[in-house]
């Protein structure tokens, strides 16, 4: 199977775009050019699967449905995951976990 690269641009500057991100934010984020990120955008380039792993923490998004277009999991699965995680702890593991919780949900 090929490689789209032009859909894979279309897709992280449709994601740009959608986070309100400038070239020029993206580029520096990712340590690149902003005329190298144009072309990518544009499906002239053939970035390295490490450089598509960089845009997409600067966008915030998976790897996966860059390449393949497709979310792999539910936006709810983080929460289901957690719930299950909390479901198996003892009452004392419980408490600290909640804690730990409140805590990150302040910063």
């Amino acid at each position: 199977m090929a490689i789209d690269y032009r859909e894979m641009g279309r897709r992280l500057q449709e994601r740009r775009r959608k986070r309100k991100l400038t070239q020029e934010e993206v580029a520096e984020r990712a340590d690149i050019t902003v005329v190298y990120l144009s072309k990518i955008e544009n499906g002239r380039a053939k970035p390295t699967l490490e450089l598509l792993d960089s845009l997409c923490d600067a966008l915030e998004l998976d790897l996966a449905q860059l390449m393949s277009g497709v979310q792999a999991q539910g936006q709810d699965y983080a929460n289901e995951r957690v719930v299950a995680l909390f479901h198996r702890c003892s009452p004392p593991v419980k408490q600290a976990a909640l804690d730990i919780l409140e805590r990150l949900g302040k910063l």
